[in-house]
Parts: structure tokens; C-alpha cells; sequence
């Protein structure tokens, strides 16, 4: 569990944050983001929280599963078909095991950079909301 946490609370916190977010590290070594920008209602900063959290902690098994669930039958399926059951060899014990796991580290790859992207397109339109809502008090205060 994570315990350091960043609180989000102007445009420079934020941005520093999403320059973080850009580096090549684990999301699950950047602190947690707790939002409390003045631009955003109290159930935006929380949702916003609570949304980065979540895709923080993201580990990539559920995609990791599926690959590896839908390589798992493709293989018994095509050996079945091709070989015979009765065809069962050392040889083809290994390489299913080893396209197996290959599959479960190409899941959760791909489960990872997802989740990556998603929070990466939470940063951006989080960014959006608050400079509309610092151009917005601009106009407001010329006008």
C-alpha cells in the first residue's frame, strides 16, 4: 500500500505530477494523487482522486488472464486438431508452456500501458478543466 501521497492543488502541483506521469517509471512508484484544485467541485477532485488511484494500482492480470485463457485453448485446440492427443511429446509440453507465459507477460503489458494511457488522458483533461476555468475567471474579471 502506497503512503506517500501529492496533493494536487494548483496548476504548478499538477503539472509537476503529470510531468511524472510522462517519465518512464512504475505508476505504481508515483505517489498517490489526492486533487483539491479550487477550479474543481469537492466530487470532482474526489472522483479525479479516486480515478488515478485506481489506475495507478492497475497490475495488468485481468489482461494477463485473458491472454493467456484465450492462448491456453487456441493451442489445445490446434494441437488437438493437428496432432492427436495421443501425439503428446516433451517437446510440445515445453513449447506450450513457454507460449503460455509468454502470453501472461504480453497481457499484462499491454494491461499496464492501457491503464498508463487511460491516466495519462485523465491528466490531460483534467488539465483542460482547469485552464478553461482559469481563462473563464480572466474574462469574467475584464469584462
Amino acid at each position: 500500500m502506497r503512503t506517500e501521497i501529492a496533493v494536487i492543488d494548483d496548476l504548478a502541483s499538477f503539472d509537476l505530477w503529470r510531468r511524472q506521469l510522462h517519465s518512464l517509471t512504475m505508476s505504481k512508484s508515483l505517489p498517490a494523487a489526492q486533487f483539491q484544485l479550487r477550479e474543481l467541485s469537492c466530487e470532482q477532485n474526489r472522483s479525479y482522486s479516486a480515478a488515478s488511484g485506481k489506475l495507478q494500482e492497475a497490475c495488468g492480470c485481468a489482461s494477463g488472464g485473458l491472454l493467456m485463457s484465450v492462448t491456453v485453448v487456441a493451442l489445445i485446440a490446434r494441437f488437438v486438431v493437428s496432432e492427436g492427443i495421443s501425439n503428446i511429446s516433451l517437446l510440445g509440453i515445453l513449447s506450450f508452456l513457454g507460449i503460455t507465459i509468454v502470453a501472461i507477460f504480453a497481457g499484462k503489458a499491454v494491461g499496464l500501458s492501457w491503464a498508463r494511457w487511460r491516466l495519462l488522458r485523465l491528466a490531460t483533461h483534467v488539465r483542460s478543466l482547469i485552464v478553461g476555468a482559469d481563462q473563464r475567471q480572466i474574462t469574467a474579471s475584464i469584462s
